[in-house]
């Protein structure tokens, strides 16, 4: 079982989700520019200007849930492999095993 979280733990937790969500906007965005180029451009007509807005909200929805997901992941994963090492007795920096070293 899992003790209580510390202040400075979901502090960080915080910041790392607010973190997700910023860089998913801005990646979401820019992919979203990219896609619809051709619409801003005045290169498609008719039904294909829809089929491109389409195409261009289901990307920068897969592109934000993507990087929100895959960065709370490895977030996630870092805080595991710490827990592992602090309840192995392992020392917090490598290499590093008296205070006086």
């Amino acid at each position: 079982m899992r003790s209580a979280r510390t202040q400075d733990e979901r502090d960080a937790t915080t910041v790392e989700i607010v973190y997700a969500a910023a860089t998913g906007i801005l990646l979401a965005a820019a992919g979203f520019a990219a896609t619809i180029s051709p619409v801003l451009a005045d290169a498609a007509h008719g039904t294909a200007r829809q089929g491109w807005f389409t195409a261009a909200v289901v990307l920068a929805t897969g592109i934000f849930c993507g990087r929100v997901a895959l960065t709370l992941r490895r977030f996630e994963q870092g805080n595991r492999s710490r827990d592992l090492d602090t309840a192995a007795g392992q020392p917090s920096q490598p290499g590093r095993t008296r205070p006086d070293s």
